[in-house]
């Protein structure tokens, strides 16, 4: 009985706990269903092998069949092509040399215009005699500027053509124009001088130009401050922006006109330095830094009682004059503060003592210039000359000039400064208000430049670093206020359309959206409501896009509206030709009833001319060049220059002397002098050197690359000098240190495991500084160079990185500081295909017909950038695609007497050649034979036709069942899917080969539907750029990984397009094989297919069962995609989704999605985190500026600030009339920094003045209007708005003069962006219970209106920053076992609290650069996200400086002339004697001053 007893207890035991866990499963349903399925349903490992191997094998055989690579390669194969090893020295040495003899004929060039202009200026002139010459900026003027002004202003008309050469601007070849800058006055009798004799050289311009048809600008940058420049052409800017352009401040001019110098700027910051003579003072400052360049080494003290650097990172050192560093002063200046009295004698010493290590015979690193050194002195006034510091640090070799800058008015002041300048070969001048700076400071370029003249014989010439044609340094940031300026505007009419709507908001479909600051937010953006994120990821998307079709934009022809002008300017045109002509029977300016066929061909090169024309015009306001087709929108050129010197020794100068207290004359004298006239230079654009280095000889990846003595990058393809990582409209804006590069910056080594430390095999390190460095080192000592390195290189703007092994090869330039170099992938790069057809043969062999009949299949176009045949002379004539040149050309090479011509260049001619040898090498040439001389490559051309033939498959009439007719079943069932296609949607099949050809058919069944009504450009017409596509270029680096696959991309921007536009592109290289080492690329081939339709296939496939035909009730649905607990996804090599059941989620990077599933990715091997650098990036900083505070206060505040005023105006005349020494002498050189400026606006009851704005205490001061409500409480997202996408500037819609003048009035002043903490849709908002929404009811705002902070932006400034990001790389062998692909199975274990997990199956897709990933998505596990944009490489104090100071190896400039014995005969020192003003003088100025600020205020 106990027994039984025992087992009725256990029984009921074990019900009681069925019970219990019944019931606890009943209390948690969802948690028993995760577990249940989770434990029923396994992962289909097996069904994601059988699909992947389905979906590779149908896409490979489909796309091979469409775009049929098979007859392509066997084309390749059977017609001869070979493979011939490249000779990396030897072309390096060939390409060198052809550089070499383009740039002596530049030298040669500048030369003539030097002896020419020296020459021409020893001629004399009557002072009366009128001089002629075209104003560049007053040209052509427009109908709407009145007579009066016209004949005021000198305008002139002159005819002006579109040359191809100079990027279509219009110009005039038979004379040059002069541009004189704002600041210098254009009747000066010496401007007036200069302008005369200058105009002689107006024939050595046309004689350089006959002689050498490749030279670009040629121009004379006279010291007195204007530029002669040929051809002539017109100075194009808007009446709205300045004229910042001065001659005398391009580096060009800078570095001709005086020898290399080591500057130490000594700045007065006591406290006598207030006001308007700190803001004078810091101008002299900045000025002064515009007049230095890369060769050039300097450093800023403050000095006060004690002496200070400017940028503490620059501690007891001298930095490059670069761009970055002197961005760095520049900023600092900003914070500048006078206090305490000056110690000149620290500040002296200290300056002196740099210099004496920085030129000692010890610095062999190359830092600093070790020629010309200076000291220059910016202050109020000085208490004594220092004499005994300077004959003991500088006499009696006076190897330091001291220049010293007196700010203010002060006459007795003057005797010291000017005293120490005379006295160690400077020169003083005396600054009294800001429109002078500029003119007074650049006065000592010409005493830096006095040893060269006076040697006469020694004109040395430079070259100098890359630059863009039309950028200043002010400039770059006078546009990015421009574009901020813009932002405010867009911002500020949104706002004013939101005040509309809140108070009549019946046009609104949801108007509780007026109450939601997300909504809010968004429409002060973009303009609208109810915008998602999709949309809102749209905008941004058809921003960027039609910032790159901009970019793209080509010299289309268009119709457009004609112009009441323009219709006057084709009259006048039409005039003249008519009286060259003498006929005048016909004189309709209607277009299609110009009767004259000349006349008709004018009339419609004109209308081209203009379309030009206005195309340049609205670039250059965006502050570029506006050349079609040029990288970055810029024309990016080195120039070169030689200085030009007065040959007299002596001029007759006139002084103004002082007689007596009261009385100044003047007087002439004649005196020793050695004047600078000017400097002469041409300019070089980089794409004239990247012509006599053809990409095609380098082949698929490999490139080119120019390197100065400072190790800055000339030209180099990651070389990207404009903002890219910013919003659309500041895309086209220069970066800050564009040109000032270093090659350690665009070379990725792949062993760099922090920021800047770089492989040995580029640089070796000693600390921060490399003293022996290798493939950087030879590059700047010039030397041959032949090196092997491991780098890594990112493509599609940094969302795509290879690894790889390179081999460069590097060669000098002789007579330039430039090395140039190759660099060519290890492996295929060793070899090149060689295929040519002999053009001559194929023309005698009748069997051949015609060489045009092997483009006679398919569409084709010619690589844009690349020069297969082109004229030398005539750039007037029509516009010719590449395609219709070449097309020209062959068809001239059928008629006789055809010659190649294909020597691009030649040494220049021999200085000692005789007339009759010159005869013989540049003979003379008539019109006709001027047009008819050219230039074709002839290996180039005959690869052309070698490639054409080759890939002449592409047939409208013949069908691919055709082709593949009575062949094996194989074929046939390619056949069957091929005539799928259809389904599958393939639009375009096309080629791209190795000599630039690309060719395409597309397929009628879906060009179709899908080109007809698209608004985008044939996807062949933008990306028609061969070799240098990314398409082309991944094909090739894959190869290797598999030779069989295609590599699918999609668009990264994909999701925000619409879908039926969407394409996805597939491509495979063709090689051309001896055996496993010796290969080469010979063309890429590839298919377009419609994204919607290949999704489609995708799901029809992975929805089925593999061992069930169809998809049908026998499959579960639980072990296939369709599942709702299943997420698949197709993956390209770098991590992209290329499919998925989600079309959002197309061209999105997986991490973004699924980023702890990527990062088990990368720790099960099957991707490769790798990091990459950005040393280019910019970041943007936002500017706290202090905004306007009310001063409409009470009666007794305001009283209160009249009174500051009025006193702060005594003490502010006392200080400037130094009137305050009669009492207490002992205060001349320490007034107080606390005094009080009249022009300062007041700050009593200011709240927040003194940085950006509260938001939370702001938007609780505007719920104080709304007493009955709750305090409204918000989280931020930490989001700043310097991050927010910009808004489409539309235009400006029934704005009025109240919203004109609400706009002006924003922009007197900036404030923090109201709404910093914008919360996006993903965060979570707490809102106060009584308050609906984020704002207070309706009807309280419709009372109030929002407040106007919501109107402000944050304004940003660019920032060089270095940034890092990690990119993914697929790794395919890790896949395999066995040589078979197989899943990799796995799982995130303990993800979620309730213990699931989630696990996943990866397999490749075969012949694909594909992965399909299948996720369980039943266990609700957070996931991280893992994101592919840069961000900022946070540096600390110590290595923020130390990024600063790293210095490179360095070589100096040869030339450096910083002496003349006799030099000291010369007396010109700018001293000038003192005068001390009556005290009823003073009087009178205190009480004038008061009077003048009352009126004003």
């Amino acid at each position: 009985m106990r027994h039984k007893v025992k087992w009725w207890c256990s029984l009921s035991l074990v019900q009681h706990r069925t019970t219990v866990v019944f019931i606890l499963f009943s209390l948690f349903p969802t948690l028993l269903g995760v577990y249940t399925q989770e434990h029923d349903i396994n992962m289909p490992h097996q069904e994601v092998e059988f699909w992947a191997r389905k979906i590779g094998n149908h896409i490979f055989h489909l796309s091979n069949a469409f775009a049929l690579y098979n007859d392509i390669k066997d084309n390749f194969h059977s017609r001869d092509a070979t493979l011939q090893e490249n000779d990396g020295l030897q072309l390096v040495k060939e390409m060198a040399s052809d550089v070499t003899n383009m740039m002596k004929f530049k030298v040669d060039a500048v030369n003539r215009i030097m002896n020419v202009a020296e020459e021409a200026s020893l001629d004399k002139y009557k002072q009366d005699e009128a001089v002629d010459y075209f104003n560049a900026k007053r040209l052509n003027p427009s109908p709407d500027i009145p007579q009066e002004a016209i004949d005021d202003k000198n305008y002139r008309n002159l005819s002006l053509l579109s040359n191809s050469h100079f990027d279509g601007i219009p110009i005039n070849e038979s004379v040059s124009s002069v541009h004189v800058p704002t600041n210098v006055y254009a009747k000066a009798p010496d401007v007036i001088n200069a302008i005369r004799w200058s105009g002689r050289l107006d024939r050595t311009f046309k004689s350089n130009y006959e002689l050498d048809p490749t030279l670009s600008w040629q121009y004379f940058g006279s010291s007195t401050g204007f530029l002669r420049q040929y051809p002539a052409s017109e100075w194009v800017m808007d009446e709205k922006d300045p004229d910042l352009y001065d001659a005398r401040l391009r580096s060009w001019y800078i570095q001709a006109a005086s020898s290399p110098k080591d500057m130490v700027i000594l700045l007065d910051v006591s406290g006598s330095m207030t006001g308007l003579r700190k803001e004078i003072a810091i101008h002299v400052v900045l000025n002064i830094l515009e007049t230095l360049n890369e060769n050039d080494f300097v450093n800023i003290f403050n000095f006060s009682t004690e002496t200070t650097e400017l940028v503490s990172c620059f501690n007891d050192s001298l930095v490059q004059a670069n761009m970055e560093n002197i961005g760095e002063f520049k900023k600092a200046l900003k914070t500048i503060e006078t206090k305490e009295i000056a110690n000149f004698s620290k500040a002296l010493i200290k300056a002196f003592e740099l210099l004496q290590r920085t030129n000692s015979q010890y610095n062999k690193s190359g830092q600093g210039s070790q020629c010309n050194q200076a000291i220059m002195v910016v202050t109020d006034g000085a208490p004594d000359n220092y004499e005994k510091i300077f004959s003991t640090y500088n006499w009696p070799h006076f190897q330091v000039r001291v220049f010293t800058y007196l700010i203010g008015r002060e006459e007795k002041k003057k005797r010291d400064l000017s005293w120490m300048a005379c006295a160690n070969k400077g020169y003083f001048v005396q600054v009294t208000t800001l429109a002078e700076v500029r003119e007074q400071v650049l006065r000592y370029i010409p005493v830096m430049a006095r040893p060269m003249v006076m040697y006469q014989e020694d004109h040395h010439h430079i070259w100098t670093g890359v630059y863009a044609d039309i950028a200043d340094p002010k400039q770059i940031e006078w546009l990015w206020e421009v574009r901020e300026g813009k932002r405010q505007r867009d911002r500020t009419e949104n706002y004013q359309k939101l005040q509309k709507l809140v108070k009549d908001s019946s046009s609104l479909t949801n108007i509780h959206a007026l109450q939601d600051k997300w909504q809010v937010e968004n429409f002060l953006r973009y303009g609208e409501f109810g915008l998602s994120s999709r949309s809102i990821a749209r905008i941004k998307a058809a921003k960027m896009r039609k910032m790159r079709r901009q970019r793209l934009r080509r010299r289309d022809i268009q119709n457009f509206t004609l112009k009441p002008e323009v219709r006057e300017k084709i009259k006048h045109e039409i005039e003249i030709m008519l009286k060259r002509r003498v006929k005048r029977d016909v004189l309709v300016l209607i277009p299609n009833r110009i009767h004259d066929y000349d006349l008709w061909k004018h009339h419609k090169r004109l209308l081209r001319e203009q379309e030009k024309l206005e195309k340049w015009y609205e670039d250059i306001r965006m502050g570029r060049r506006g050349a079609p087709g040029l990288k970055e929108g810029y024309r990016l050129m080195t120039s070169v220059a030689v200085p030009v010197f007065d040959r007299k020794k002596t001029s007759n100068i006139t002084e103004r002397v002082l007689v007596n207290e009261s009385v100044w004359v003047l007087r002439k004298r004649e005196t020793k002098t050695a004047n600078l006239l000017g400097v002469a230079g041409t300019d070089v654009p980089i794409r004239e050197i990247e012509k006599l280095v053809p990409p095609y000889k380098l082949g698929v990846n490999g490139y080119s690359f120019m390197v100065n003595s400072n190790g800055y990058v000339i030209y180099h393809p990651d070389l990207r000098p404009v903002h890219r990582e910013s919003n659309a409209e500041f895309q086209d804006i220069l970066k800050p240190n564009y040109n000032s590069v270093d090659f350690a910056e665009v070379e990725l080594t792949d062993y760099e495991n922090e920021a800047r430390a770089n492989d040995s095999e580029l640089l070796e390190m000693a600390g921060w500084r490399d003293y022996y460095s290798k493939l950087r080192k030879e590059l700047v000592e010039q030397n041959p160079a032949e090196r092997m390195m491991n780098v890594k290189i990112h493509l599609d703007d940094m969302k795509r990185v290879v690894q790889r092994t390179q081999k460069y090869f590097a060669q000098k330039i002789s007579g330039t500081p430039f090395s140039l170099g190759i660099a060519m992938p290890d492996g295929y790069g060793k070899y090149k295909v060689h295929g040519q057809i002999e053009l001559t043969r194929e023309i005698q062999d009748r069997r051949a017909g015609d060489v045009m009949d092997h483009f006679s299949t398919g569409n084709w176009s010619l690589h844009p950038d690349w020069v297969y045949c082109e004229y030398k002379y005539d750039q007037h004539q029509e516009d010719q695609s590449p395609e219709a040149l070449i097309k020209e050309f062959l068809s001239r090479a059928q008629k006789p007497n055809w010659k190649w011509r294909s020597t691009r260049t030649r040494p220049p001619p021999d200085p000692i050649m005789n007339q009759a040898q010159h005869k013989r090498w540049k003979p003379s040439m008539g019109s006709d034979e001027r047009k008819d001389n050219y230039y074709c490559d002839k290996d180039l051309v005959q690869s052309l036709l070698f490639d054409a033939r080759a890939t002449n498959v592409y047939s409208r009439e013949v069908k691919i069942e055709d082709k593949i007719k009575d062949k094996n079943p194989v074929a046939i069932y390619i056949m069957l899917l091929s005539m799928g296609s259809q389904n599958f949607g393939i639009t375009t099949a096309f080629v791209a080969t190795r000599s630039g050809l690309t060719r395409w058919i597309d397929n009628p069944s879906e060009s179709s539907s899908s080109n007809g009504n698209s608004k985008e450009r044939h996807f062949m017409k933008v990306h028609n750029r061969a070799i240098d596509e990314v398409w082309y270029k991944r094909a090739v680096d894959y190869y290797k990984e598999d030779q069989d696959a295609y590599v699918y991309s999609v668009p990264f921007d994909a999701a925000t397009r619409d879908p039926d536009e969407v394409l996805v592109t597939a491509t495979r290289a063709i090689f051309v094989e001896e055996n496993e080492y010796r290969m080469a690329p010979a063309a890429v081939v590839g298919v377009t297919i419609k994204h919607r339709k290949f999704v489609d296939f995708f799901k029809n496939e992975t929805y089925k069962c593999p061992s069930y035909p169809s998809r049908d009730s026998s499959c579960k649905k639980a072990k296939t995609c369709e599942s709702t607990s299943l997420n698949c996804y197709l993956l390209d090599d770098n991590g992209f989704i290329i499919a998925s059941e989600n079309e959002d989620d197309t061209g999105k990077f997986f991490g973004t999605l699924e980023g702890t599933i990527m990062e088990s990715l990368v720790q099960s091997e099957v991707y490769k985190k790798i990091q990459v650098f950005d040393y280019q990036a910019v970041c943007l900083d936002t500017q706290e500026k202090n905004s306007m505070a009310s001063i409409l206060t009470t009666p007794i505040q305001t009283l209160k600030w009249f009174a500051n005023w009025m006193m702060g105006n005594v003490f502010w005349v006392l200080v400037k009339t130094q009137l305050y020494t009669l009492w207490d002498p002992n205060e001349a050189w320490a007034y107080a920094q606390g005094q009080w400026d009249p022009n300062a606006a007041p700050t009593d009851e200011v709240t927040y003045s003194k940085g950006p704005i509260n938001h939370q205490s702001t938007f609780g001061e505007y719920q104080e209007m709304f007493p009955d409500e709750a305090v409204i409480t918000e989280e931020s997202s930490g989001e700043g708005s310097g991050k927010y996408p910009e808004e489409d500037g539309s235009g400006r819609e029934g704005s009025g003069e109240e919203e004109i003048a609400l706009y002006e009035g924003i922009l007197e002043y900036e404030v923090q962006d109201y709404l910093d903490g914008i919360p996006t849709e993903d965060t979570k908002r707490t809102e106060s219970p009584d308050v609906v929404g984020d704002f207070p009811p309706l009807e309280k705002l419709k009372k109030k209106g929002y407040p106007i902070q919501l109107a402000y932006i944050n304004k940003t400034h660019p920032r060089p920053c270095d940034k890092t990001v990690y990119l993914y790389k697929l790794q395919s062998k890790k896949l395999k076992q066995d040589g078979l692909y197989k899943p990799v199975k796995g799982k995130l274990s303990n993800c979620h609290t309730n213990g699931c997990g989630r696990p996943f199956s990866v397999q490749k897709v075969i012949s694909t650069n594909l992965i399909l990933v299948a996720v369980n998505s039943l266990c609700p596990c957070e996931s991280r996200k893992v994101d592919i944009e840069p961000v900022e490489v946070e540096h600390n104090e110590t290595t923020s400086c130390n990024r600063l100071l790293m210095q490179h190896y360095r070589k100096r400039p040869q030339s450096c002339v910083n002496y003349h014995p006799d030099e000291h005969e010369i007396k010109l020192c700018g001293g000038a004697g003192s005068l001390g003003p009556s005290s009823v003088a003073l009087l009178t100025l205190l009480l004038a001053h008061i009077y003048n600020s009352m009126m004003q205020s």
